[in-house]
């Protein structure tokens, strides 16, 4: 039996929460050992909705026999307990970014090694798997051009949260959400990718960190890649596009307020052999994406059960610091701060 602790039970917390009953409920044998979170009130009512054990602190529950801890706290806070939890023994699954910059990444690479795993659950949506594997195996030719939009505008009242708080997040939408797009991005250009430059924009929040950010990279072999990431989007937008020598890959959606994620092909110039463009294209599938944490969790505790789409697996801490090298020559590249983490 595997044995979890979940830390924080908030948004993503609760998500794997979920992740964790999904799976015992299907027959798999992990158990939900214990959950800690700093409101005492949602610890007990998440205890007992998950039929758990409810911590008084972080170090209670990493005194329990545990085989895994997710660690879903904000970016501040999130280091130092992995670092806790990685020193008595345990694999973890943090919750991204890998740390506020490359400093910080660098120390969980160190000290997790083989056991700390990086939740980039982008990996795992239907639609987008389904098209960089395509695109992994040649399904469009050879890449000429990919595209990425991400976009949402927050709630009210975020300003005032650790969210948007320069040096508790970490920065602005680069760090989150944009990671994940700057981690599919290396998964699409694994020979390496050089940042020709971008755009920045701010003022709408005014807490001090990038809102909006228009990206330029190509990579080793010559495919341009553009990244938008956002979050002064009013429409919640997500899609990626894939362009290559013999046709095209169009993920567009997300699950709830982005819409359902769809996921189409097309053939080049299929309009002369249709009646338009849309009827050359097919619908390879659809998806409410709401199990993407389940599918995660599941490769990631039973990896022998990926079978033969297992590409891409749970990110790993080698993997996830590759991103965040990423995302510090982006900054630098942009005119950035590298760290907001003492500013």
């Amino acid at each position: 039996m595997i044995r979890v602790g979940v830390i924080g039970a908030g948004l993503i917390g609760r998500e794997r929460l979920l992740a964790i009953r999904n799976l015992a409920a299907a027959g798999l044998p992990v158990e939900l050992a214990a959950i800690y979170d700093a409101n005492s009130a949602l610890c007990e009512k998440s205890a007992a909705e998950f039929r758990s054990t409810a911590c008084s602190s972080v170090d209670d529950l990493l005194r329990l026999p545990l085989d895994w801890v997710v660690v879903a706290l904000p970016h501040d806070a999130a280091v130092g307990v992995a670092l806790d939890a990685l020193t008595k023994g345990s694999s973890v699954l943090l919750e991204k970014p890998m740390g506020r910059d490359l400093v910080e990444a660098r120390r969980l690479l160190e000290a997790g090694g083989e056991r700390l795993w990086v939740g980039f659950d982008y990996r795992f949506y239907a639609g987008i798997r389904r098209a960089i594997q395509d695109a992994r195996r040649g399904a469009f030719g050879k890449l000429i051009a990919i595209n990425f939009i991400l976009g949402h505008g927050g709630s009210p009242g975020d300003e005032k949260t650790w969210k948007l708080d320069p040096v508790r997040a970490g920065g602005g939408c680069l760090i989150d959400p944009g990671v994940h797009l700057l981690d599919l991005c290396i998964l699409l250009a694994p020979h390496g990718l050089e940042v020709i430059g971008g755009t920045t924009s701010s003022g709408f929040w005014k807490t001090g960190i990038e809102e909006d950010v228009q990206l330029l990279l190509r990579s080793a072999d010559g495919i341009s890649i553009a990244v938008e990431v956002s979050i002064v989007r009013w429409r919640s937008t997500f899609s990626l596009t894939l362009h290559g020598s013999e046709g095209y890959g169009v993920v567009s959606g997300r699950n709830r307020s982005y819409g359902p994620q769809r996921y189409l092909t097309g053939p080049r110039w299929g309009w002369r052999s249709a009646p338009n463009q849309a009827a050359s294209e097919a619908l390879v599938l659809e998806s409410d994406g709401l199990d993407v944490f389940t599918t995660e969790m599941k490769a990631l505790l039973f990896p022998e059960s990926a079978g033969e789409e297992s590409w891409p697996p749970p990110c790993t801490a080698r993997e996830a610091y590759a991103v965040m090298e990423l995302l510090d020559r982006v900054r630098d590249r942009i005119g950035l701060p590298r760290s907001y983490a003492s500013a």
